[in-house]
């Protein structure tokens, strides 16, 4: 799958999981920009344009994802005041769906760059990558921009013209 879908789906998936409320943990929508990017992150960290080049990213492999995991539980730790656990596996769980969308979508190396252990299939072929990459984009955009935008013009409306008593209910 493509780097836009990666950023995105988790987002999509962590908003979905919330159902519109917004924990302090996330930080407004700092904690789903840091989400999205931990979504990408093992593209932006080990580029890739074939099959090939993917099964020897050392990005692309438990090792570095239980390393990464471990490395965000440490930030909790260190600085406890701007980084929670929550984030931390949050982050990691977006992480961990890049690499499953990868092993969906051809194949991932799990032990690379120790062992191989080739797990994946075409299960969503490539020419499925740029439409769910609009589909991810288009429901973000309905998400984070329209639906808020109704319902806010939703509870305006209602405000300004409450149900006026006719003298019918009486």
């Amino acid at each position: 799958m493509d780097t836009v879908t990666h950023a995105l789906l988790p987002v999509i998936v962590t908003a979905v999981a919330l159902r519109d409320s917004r924990p302090e943990w996330l930080c407004g929508r700092g904690g789903l920009i840091v989400i999205g990017i931990a979504g990408a992150l093992p593209d932006l960290l080990s580029p890739h344009l074939s099959i090939d080049s993917r099964l020897t990213s050392w990005s692309h492999g438990l090792p570095f994802w239980f390393l990464l995991s471990f490395l965000l539980l440490l930030l909790c730790l260190v600085i406890r005041h701007r980084w929670n656990w929550r984030l931390a596996l949050a982050s990691s769980a977006a992480y961990g769906l890049h690499l499953f969308c990868d092993a969906i979508s051809g194949g991932i190396n799990l032990l690379y760059p120790y062992r191989t252990l080739i797990w994946g299939d075409y299960w969503v072929p490539p020419m499925y990558w740029i439409p769910l990459d609009i589909v991810c984009v288009l429901t973000c955009y309905w998400m984070f921009r329209l639906k808020p935008l109704w319902q806010k013009r939703r509870k305006q409306k209602a405000a300004a013209h409450p149900q006026a008593d006719d003298g019918k209910n009486r």
